[in-house]
């Protein structure tokens, strides 16, 4: 049977990872559900497996309940782009039928996560617009008009988007101008993307304005969207560790509602990997210039996840017996998951759309941004794997809010609009460094 390239691709850093590390007791622990003889070890106690993972579960749970933004101010948000819409379609007299605005990146997932101390953060929107109905087919007069219909707002030029600072808000609007890819003269790669081995993803390929070199460039954020989403769905966890687990499906909403279940173990992962991050960043272990942006996060994950259900569907693994143990085996193959290529160097295509490198600014930095992430994924599975070795249940909820930055017991409330523990910031070893919010 032919294995899918995302099977291949983990079944390969599985491989690297055990050279690595010649099996030390550390990647038994955390790939147990890899190997289909270190399950079978772990099946024939899976009863005493599952109870020593449940305060694990638990905690990480507090953590997840902690870092979710607010719905409220997720639907301020939602309410602020549409303004904006009607704001473009009036100063610009385009048709409002021609403008389509949209959440990209982690409002379009539900992983969005909070801010350290809560600064404010970043809700990326996409404006798509049928430039087919209207006359900008040069991409630098089509991003510089949506600009100019910015005016009188807090509004700041960036390398692909304007960011918007919404005043008395708790949020930015990152806000990206695009058109359908079918509708800009296209490269010979650009239409090559078009016959994206994926079709599902191809009727949502966009073309957004790189503004250093002034021309279109391919992207597709809803594509991520849904393939970040179809992942989700797949299982790699016994369905018997998942028994009280509801299904939460995407809302028809602007912004999905951001709710998440620990037994959502892809989503979990993407929340919980950037809480990690971001919180490295806060203490100074990775500098925020250098860190692993979110994009490449979720890129990464949903790439191993799929592979990892490739191979559990075609039998060649057996499921992990624990939602922890899933996370933990993604944060052990996380560093041999991003290619190096000899001629292309660092190169994490977006899997939707032909010709976008997400890793592009690896290459530019003398392999600072490589460093950081190695740096990273060593902290992350070590935090991981220390707080599965603990047997007390409280000392595992402690060690795991500490990991993840928080203290403090459970509470009935965090305030308005959010549930979970009452959790106090554990202060960095020295000053933090400046976040620009969610990525």
């Amino acid at each position: 049977m032919t294995q899918s390239k995302n099977a291949q691709l983990v079944k390969a850093a599985i491989e690297r990872r055990r050279e690595a590390t010649t099996l030390t007791k550390s990647l038994t622990a955390s790939m147990e559900g890899l190997d289909s003889v270190l399950f079978d070890s772990v099946q024939r106690s899976g009863t005493h497996m599952g109870r020593k993972r449940e305060p694990y579960a638990h905690a990480l749970s507090l953590v997840n309940n902690h870092i979710t933004v607010p719905q409220s101010v997720i639907d301020e948000a939602s309410a602020a782009y549409e303004d904006i819409a009607n704001r473009l379609a009036s100063k610009l007299s385009w048709p409002p039928e021609a403008i389509k605005i949209f959440p990209q990146g982690s409002a379009s997932t539900k992983t969005l996560i909070r801010t350290i101390r809560n600064r404010k953060f970043d809700i990326d929107a996409v404006c798509e617009v049928d430039i087919s109905k209207i006359e900008a087919l040069n991409p630098m007069a089509f991003f510089e008009a949506i600009g100019t219909a910015l005016d009188g707002l807090n509004v700041e030029q960036k390398k692909r988007c304007w960011s918007i600072n919404i005043i008395d808000k708790p949020f930015y609007l990152e806000f990206t101008p695009s058109a359908p890819l079918r509708t800009v003269p296209l490269t010979e790669r650009q239409i090559h993307g078009l016959k994206n081995p994926e079709l599902e993803f191809a009727s949502t390929a966009l073309a957004v304005v790189n503004t250093p070199s002034r021309s279109w460039k391919t992207s597709n954020p809803a594509g991520v969207r849904d393939w970040v989403n179809r992942a989700s769905d797949r299982k790699i966890v016994l369905e018997r560790a998942m028994e009280a687990y509801d299904s939460l499906r995407a809302s028809i909403d602007p912004v999905p509602k951001q709710s998440v279940e620990i037994e959502e173990t892809l989503r979990v992962a993407i929340r919980l990997f950037k809480r990690h991050r971001d919180i490295s960043i806060h203490r100074g272990y990775i500098t925020e210039e250098a860190q692993p942006i979110s994009i490449i996060l979720v890129t990464l994950l949903t790439t191993c996840y799929e592979g990892l259900a490739d191979l559990i569907a075609d039998g060649t693994r057996q499921p992990f017996s624990h939602v922890v143990d899933a996370l933990i085996a993604l944060a052990e193959l996380l560093p041999d998951m991003i290619p190096k290529y000899p001629e292309l160097g660092y190169y994490l295509g977006n899997p939707t759309v032909i010709d976008e490198n997400f890793a592009e600014r690896w290459n530019l930095d003398n392999g600072e941004r490589a460093k950081a992430f190695k740096t990273w994924c060593g902290l992350l599975h070590s935090d991981l794997v220390a707080i599965a070795a603990l047997d007390d249940s409280e000392a595992m909820t402690k060690k795991t809010l500490e990991v993840f930055g928080c203290s403090g017991a459970a509470n009935p409330s965090d305030g308005p609009g959010n549930s979970g523990p009452q959790v106090t910031l554990v202060p960095p070893p020295k000053a933090a460094p400046r976040t620009s919010g969610l990525a």
